[in-house]
């Protein structure tokens, strides 16, 4: 029966970028595995669901974290930086900008799920040791006292030291080991899209916060890639418009700041719920990534905040192997996953907070998130707090030395 020492589940692009984290795990002789059920990627261009039509926001902290991953110079030649962020409330005169030329630094960029994917497993193909089985799945799991079992959907029986779940939010297996979670329903729903404006976006990203919810716009190659938060009953509304009608309500909504958004192209609707493991944690088993914790997008943090929790275990993992430690040690995990666990919920209130002071019409409420926007763009201090939160930099944590 194969041994491992680290099994990823999920090829996703959570799961990838934490294979290509643990190249040094590798190169110390670790066995590692990753399991997906997708099939065998093709040469270029993989098929993770994953990989998709939407955009992914990536921080300067993750934009940092693929440089260092040696992955950046296959997404730089798709990314649009992000250099300047304006948020604001409609029908008030709250609203607060911030230029990345202040900080010497963009703020992020935006890359297609596509080319994210792409450019990942092009990295990902060069890992030398990583047993890759695409097209099955974990069908059963059995814990150890040394090992965990896994039997998968092709028969194949497999134990590992430890296994790393990034299979998704709606993760299977994280039920079958009894990992509970805490889950808020926002009853919204995020409508993305692909815009065409008639002025160019020139690295602009926008957030704006209305009555039916936060509209975001985000600079994305020639176009602008769009987050529309819509609550159930106006998004049944806006369904039951025209294509001109809803180009008009939208443009209303949102206002002239790149012109007039001519063009909606393909939506995909999602729900929208804040979901967290109560523990992340088992003997010889852990969750990263949305199998954690998932979050409103409304800050743009969830993938971010999955970059942050991979490269804390990339860097514990990596320094377990390179010390001969076991990397499935309970002694290891826990601290590991209480420092995820204090970034998520402070990521994770941010967010929150942030949808709900900005949805409420309470006019307590209202006049204070406008005169703290305003405050914001005149006391720089407080304005770097907020870049860094909306960077996804709030926790202040260097990359670790130990991934690369």
């Amino acid at each position: 029966m194969p041994r491992y020492d680290i099994t990823i589940v999920g090829g996703g692009l959570v799961g990838l970028t934490l294979a290509i984290a643990l190249e040094p795990a590798l190169r110390a002789g670790a066995r590692l595995t990753l399991i997906d059920p997708a099939p065998q990627p093709e040469s270029t261009a993989p098929r993770s669901p994953s990989f998709d039509d939407r955009a992914t926001a990536l921080s300067a902290y993750s934009q940092r974290a693929y440089q260092r991953l040696n992955v950046w110079p296959l997404l730089e030649p798709h990314a649009s930086p992000i250099r300047w962020i304006e948020v604001s409330d409609r029908g008030h005169l709250g609203y607060h900008r911030m230029d990345a030329t202040d900080l010497n630094n963009d703020f992020g960029a935006v890359v297609a799920n596509a080319n994210l994917g792409q450019g990942l497993w092009q990295r990902a193909r060069e890992l030398d040791g990583l047993d890759w089985r695409f097209g099955d799945s974990v069908a059963a799991i059995s814990p150890g006292q040394e090992a965990q079992s896994l039997t998968l959907s092709s028969g194949e029986s497999i134990e590992s030291r430890l296994v790393i779940l990034c299979d998704g939010g709606r993760s299977p297996l994280a039920t079958k080991v009894g990992l509970t979670a805490q889950q808020t329903d926002y009853q919204c729903w995020a409508r993305i899209a692909t815009v065409r404006t008639s002025d160019p976006h020139n690295g602009r990203a926008y957030e704006r916060f209305t009555e039916q919810g936060p509209i975001a716009l985000l600079p994305f190659g020639d176009y602008s890639a769009l987050v529309w938060t819509l609550p159930e009953t106006q998004r049944l509304r806006v369904d039951a418009m025209s294509a001109e009608q809803q180009l008009a309500w939208l443009n209303t909504a949102f206002g002239q700041r790149l012109g007039r958004i001519t063009d909606i192209g393909t939506t995909f609707d999602y729900p929208l719920v804040r979901r967290e493991l109560i523990d992340p944690v088992r003997p010889r088993l852990l969750a990263l990534g949305n199998a954690a914790a998932t979050l409103h997008p409304v800050a743009g943090q969830g993938f971010n905040l999955a970059i942050r929790g991979l490269m804390r275990a990339a860097d514990v993992l990596n320094q377990a192997t390179a010390t001969k430690q076991d990397p499935g040690d309970i002694r290891l995990l826990h601290p590991l996953a209480d420092a995820i666990a204090s970034d998520q919920r402070l990521t994770a209130t941010f967010s929150d907070r942030l949808v709900r002071t900005f949805a409420s019409a309470n006019p307590v409420l209202r006049l204070g998130r406008n005169l703290g926007l305003n405050m914001l763009d005149r006391h720089p201090r407080l304005s770097h707090s907020f870049v860094l939160a909306s960077m996804g930099l709030s926790q202040g944590a260097p990359l670790p030395e130990t991934v690369l």
